[in-house]
């Protein structure tokens, strides 16, 4: 219509160009995508200026270098919506129209010599992640101390008894291993003691304690203790050995409390199987291995299932550790001591959610999305609150009640039913929308589900800063569709909002996968007056080849939004782009765009791939002055 050609039957070449002549730069890098035809791209070396071909041809780059850059520039073309936010404030969205220069002392910075950079990279990381380094830091010193204070007793301290000289330091290491064994595997269970964590969120101790980081803690000890207990057995090779080459009456001398004939010299089995120390450890050794094999990512994500039992296998191993020191070989049981603290809490934690989680949830109803998703919609239960962005556990009496799996509410606070989107991913998610399926196909009543939760995590935090980015991929949208829920009822109840622009950017093969989502995003933009929410969609199959097909999607895409101030894909006024973010790009047109903030909350969910992609990206901005990109994420 803009061109002139509504009352013409049929274009001509001359029309054609026309039409397109404002995508001249794009259809110069397009080629046919022929099945079976590979067309090497040709690599140039040297750029022939204006001058040496006539000034009537430019260079032209290989086509994979021509669609990234077409990508990231249609990107940063956002079109600017008709409720756009005033840009005194310093929070204003991308405008197609300006040109982002960077401020002075983004250039100084960037001009400085190679060691004035590697310092400001280091001081900008300790100001971005300074209390994750600050408790890192205490734990390692608090760790270190109880082994070197142990250590140091048996090697100095206890030299009279007569066990460091005969079985020389290497009784020294075990015991300073034993008691960092004993100090880490209680921590554990502060780590995991998830309602206790979850309240803290909501008090002052938020701001100083990075609670959100519980899991990643959680890893760093096991593996701590892991450590110690590899140095505690290797220790107690060595200390067998010098051990066997004693006498009967000197063993009887050392270890006081084991009894054995005068004449009878005891032998490595002896030890292992028939003393209440030996057997304890060889049965804590099988556990302790079979535990942290299936804690690897690949066993909890084939086999979740042996996961799930093998980390119940907790108490066994808390039991046997208290049963590994009565056997006062060396010392008096001491595990107790720290483990008694940490005990109680994790005990009353675990009660909190047994209470929760032993009654069990009505499905309303459950939708067999594409591309395996369900959509289970629970009654809620009473007195159960929660805010967008929180995760619960759920199960099955009918797959196995006691086998609980972790997912994030994708329903509102002010609706009535709770609601998640499970992927069938592995074998539980499987089974579960097998359930559904046939429940649903043969008019028989929904499965019911326990619930506990709900959990509060980072996604819930996004209001907090004046400028929040969220980034979903695949079935990671279900935290946001949560929070853009919340903001239409919010919105429609005329309440403020402390965050003054948001940004939301969808990774997907295709919108078609997840419809409701679009129409969700819909209501979003019918809701958003103020120009709070801009939404960004990135669809990736296209992407595979830059051939003509992509293209003039591309083209079409552009043309239609530019005309209309909508996708033509998904008829919103998102904007729709072919291909994969370049979130680094984004990332520094952002810091330029809101560089008086101090501030930038970055919350993704998703692949691991897109998540780590999107941390490399804050990483690498956070290395220049402007606000820091705070990045909170969640894997599936």
């Amino acid at each position: 219509v803009a061109a002139g050609f509504q009352s013409k039957q049929e274009l001509t070449l001359g029309d054609f160009n026309v039409l397109l002549r404002d995508h001249k730069e794009e259809l110069s890098s397009a080629y046919l995508g022929l099945s079976g035809v590979e067309v090497p791209d040709v690599e140039i070396k040297k750029e022939i200026p204006p001058a040496e071909n006539g000034g009537r041809y430019r260079q032209r780059e290989n086509a994979p270098s021509r669609a990234r850059r077409t990508i990231i520039r249609a990107y940063n073309r956002t079109v600017r919506h008709p409720h756009h936010v005033d840009t005194s404030n310093g929070t204003h969205g991308l405008d197609s129209d300006t040109v982002h220069h960077i401020p002075t002392e983004v250039q100084s910075t960037r001009s400085k010599s190679l060691l004035a950079r590697r310092f400001h990279v280091l001081k900008r990381f300790i100001e971005n992640h300074r209390l994750h380094i600050f408790y890192l830091t205490l734990y390692i010193l608090v760790t270190i101390g109880i082994f070197v204070e142990r250590a140091y007793y048996y090697a100095v301290e206890t030299e009279s008894g007569g066990l460091r000289r005969v079985a020389g330091f290497g009784v020294t290491i075990t015991r300073g291993a034993a008691s960092g064994m004993m100090w880490t595997y209680s921590v554990l269970l502060v780590t995991m003691s998830r309602n206790f964590i979850t309240y803290l969120r909501e008090t002052p101790f938020n701001n100083y304690i990075p609670f959100d980081s519980y899991v990643s803690f959680h890893k760093i000890v096991a593996l701590t203790g892991l450590f110690f207990t590899l140095m505690h057995i290797i220790g107690h090779g060595f200390n067998f050995y010098h051990i066997s080459t004693q006498t009967a009456s000197d063993l009887s001398c050392i270890f006081r409390e084991v009894y054995f004939p005068g004449n009878y010299l005891p032998s490595f089995l002896y030890w292992l199987f028939l003393t209440t120390t030996g057997f304890s450890a060889f049965v804590l050794t099988l556990i302790t291995i079979a535990i942290f094999i299936f804690a690897t990512q690949y066993a909890r994500r084939h086999t979740f299932q042996a996961f799930w039992l093998t980390h119940h296998w907790y108490i066994l191993f808390y039991l046997f550790m208290l049963l590994h020191g009565t056997g006062r070989l060396v010392q008096d049981p001491a595990f107790g001591n720290f483990l008694l603290g940490p005990a109680v809490l994790y005990t009353i934690d675990k009660i909190i959610s047994v209470s929760r989680n032993k009654t069990e949830v009505a499905v309303v109803r459950a939708e067999l999305l594409p591309s395996g998703v369900t959509g289970i919609f629970m009654k809620r239960p009473a007195s159960f609150e929660y805010k967008a962005g929180q995760w619960v556990r759920i199960s099955n009496a009918q797959l196995n009640a006691d086998e609980y799996h972790p997912f994030t509410i994708s329903s509102a606070p002010h609706e009535e039913h709770l609601s998640v989107h499970v992927r069938a991913v592995g074998p539980w998610t499987h089974n579960l929308r097998e359930l559904c399926s046939h429940s649903t196909s043969h008019s028989l009543p929904l499965p019911k589900m326990r619930v506990d939760g709900p959990f509060g995590e980072g996604h819930q935090d996004w209001y907090q800063f004046d400028v929040s980015i969220l980034v979903g991929g695949g079935i990671g949208i279900t935290p946001f569709a949560s929070i853009l829920k919340d903001i239409v009822h919010r919105s429609s109840l005329g309440a403020r909002f402390p965050c003054k622009k948001l940004y939301f950017i969808w990774v997907t093969r295709t919108q078609n996968q997840y419809e409701w989502f679009t129409d969700l995003i819909r209501e979003v933009e019918e809701a958003d007056s103020k120009g709070l929410v801009e939404v960004h969609i990135f669809i990736t199959e296209f992407f595979s080849k830059f051939d003509l097909r992509t293209t003039m999607l591309y083209v079409c895409e552009r043309h239609f939004q530019k005309l209309s101030g909508r996708s033509l894909f998904t008829g919103l006024r998102s904007v729709t782009h072919f291909g994969r973010p370049d979130f680094k790009a984004f990332f520094d047109n952002l810091q330029e765009e809101h560089i008086v903030l101090p501030k930038v909350g970055v919350f993704s969910c998703g692949p691991p791939g897109m998540t780590t992609t999107v941390n490399e990206a804050c990483s690498a901005t956070n290395r220049f002055e402007g606000p820091a990109f705070i990045h909170h994420f969640e894997n599936f």
